[in-house]
């Protein structure tokens, strides 16, 4: 590992080129064994050595760890560093410091130490009585205590890197994602193109039918896992960026890098009808004193899943009126209000917008050229409702039957003019499975299990008046 120090005035480029340089799995003190080459994120944070690499005020640096020491007591040196992701040459200095002035204080060594390890690592910490005043003094300013944050610039070298990403999607790999779904071919290719322009797609069609497993497979082909800070440092303020529910950890060997960082599968965050104006802007949270940043923001490097589009608290006019600026210039504006400031962030999301409803009645021709490649998800012939029922089946280890199909059909979508939809099988047959545990019986497609299964899936509403409901008489 190189221990030259972070340029954080050089190129964005050549930083995170140094970052690729120092990827290592399988540390273990004694030799690295270094990562592919193909397997390494484009950008990859190297581990800071000095308090000039972590690049956070010192004072904001010990009034962390005091509120660490304050929240989680007593505390061995080396977890103490673990919890604020910082290295130990950093945190001993703050340790120091807070000593000093008598904010923090030792009960003596408590823990063994490594070879590399110094001894001030293994002694207990604990904070003082002066330093509780101290904690809730800073608390009452901001209640962030986590990991510590990252400051701007390395994230925006991070974000360009994303955006300038030239990975282009390979038909087959595209085709190989959504094996799992059953789409006409020129669906596949007008999501697989926008996905290689990195451009906005817009899904639409009757419900049922897959737009938001599309949306997870996406996320797959976009390229390798990425990594994301924990939290930004903007201007004296913190935004918190990591999200679990919509980050997952890539699981496996480490790759050495900053701790601050998190190696993270490109991430999908999905919003439905809950979404509001707030949650595309930096929220301030007055009773914690920190920023969450926005949800296009959290998706960086991967998809931003608008689900039911038009089904909002807010308009579609607003969304897109949000968003329309990040998508013609790639740079979102993030207004940082209690820091009197606006930032801008390199816009490396794809935006999928996914719809039931008719896209001319949500939003105008303007608006909707903005949105370049659009693709109906349409309803499943029969020849495909077969053959997703055959999979499902297959999955669910029951046996598949044509006949058990076809009657099916002909008993519960003819007669009535239903529609074929691409969950309805998925659904039927896990129906069908619970119904037959029910009555202690082996789970199989008999004409009697789907006349059960379907008049419990496919309710009359038009008889919640009271009426009695009309009996399904099957066909001779």
């Amino acid at each position: 590992m190189s221990t030259q120090p972070i340029d954080r005035a050089a190129s964005a480029p050549a930083f995170h080129r140094r970052g690729r340089e120092q990827g290592f799995v399988g540390v273990d003190g004694r030799g690295r064994e270094r990562v592919p080459a193909a397997e390494v994120p484009t950008f990859c944070p190297p581990p800071p050595l000095s308090l000039d690499q972590v690049g956070l005020p010192f004072s904001f640096i010990c009034d962390l760890v005091l509120k660490l020491l304050y929240f989680n007591g007593n505390l061995i040196g080396s977890d103490l560093a673990g919890l604020a992701c910082l290295p130990w040459s950093v945190t001993t200095e703050a340790l120091t410091f807070l000593t000093k002035e008598g904010f923090c204080a030792t009960t003596g060594a408590r823990s063994t130490t490594k070879a590399h390890e110094e001894f001030a690592a293994g002694l207990e910490y604990l904070v003082s009585t002066a330093g509780r005043e101290r904690a809730r003094e800073r608390l009452e300013l901001s209640q962030y205590a986590g990991p510590a944050p990252v400051p701007f610039d390395d994230y925006l070298a991070s974000a360009r890197s994303l955006a300038g990403d030239p990975a282009v999607v390979a038909a087959d790999a595209m085709v190989e994602a959504l094996s799992d779904l059953v789409l006409p071919t020129e669906v596949i290719d007008v999501v697989g193109t926008a996905l290689t322009a990195r451009q906005a797609l817009f899904l639409y069609g009757p419900p049922g039918n897959g737009k938001s497993s599309i949306a997870e497979a996406c996320a797959a082909v976009l390229g390798n896992p990425i990594f994301i800070p924990h939290a930004l440092y903007v201007h004296g303020e913190v935004v918190r960026v990591f999200d679990p529910v919509h980050h997952r950890p890539v699981a496996g060997p480490a790759i050495l890098h900053d701790p601050r960082w998190t190696l993270v599968y490109r991430p999908v965050v999905r919003t439905g009808g809950e979404l509001r104006a707030q949650q595309l802007e930096p929220a301030f949270d007055r009773t914690m004193g920190f920023y969450e940043a926005p949800l296009q923001v959290k998706a960086n490097g991967g998809i931003f899943h608008v689900d039911d589009f038009g089904r909002q608290v807010i308009s579609p006019r607003e969304i897109l009126n949000r968003l329309i600026v990040p998508l013609e210039t790639g740079v979102d504006h993030l207004n940082i209000s209690r820091a009197g400031t606006t930032v801008s962030v390199p816009y490396a999301t794809v935006l999928l917008l996914s719809t039931n409803l008719d896209p001319s009645e949500l939003v105008d021709e303007a608006f909707l050229r903005r949105v370049r490649y659009k693709a109906l998800i349409p309803d499943p012939s029969p020849a495909d409702f077969r053959v997703i029922f055959k999979r499902v089946c297959a999955a669910r280890k029951i046996g598949y039957d044509d006949r058990a199909v076809d009657y099916l059909i002909e008993t519960h979508y003819t007669p009535t003019g239903r529609s074929l939809r691409g969950c309805q099988p998925r659904d039927l047959v896990d129906q069908l499975i619970s119904t037959s545990r029910y009555l202690g019986r082996t789970p199989e497609l008999s004409r009697e299990m789907i006349d059960r299964v379907a008049r419990a899936y496919f309710a009359k509403f038009h008889y919640a008046a009271g009426l009695i409901p009309e009996a399904v008489t099957p066909p001779e």
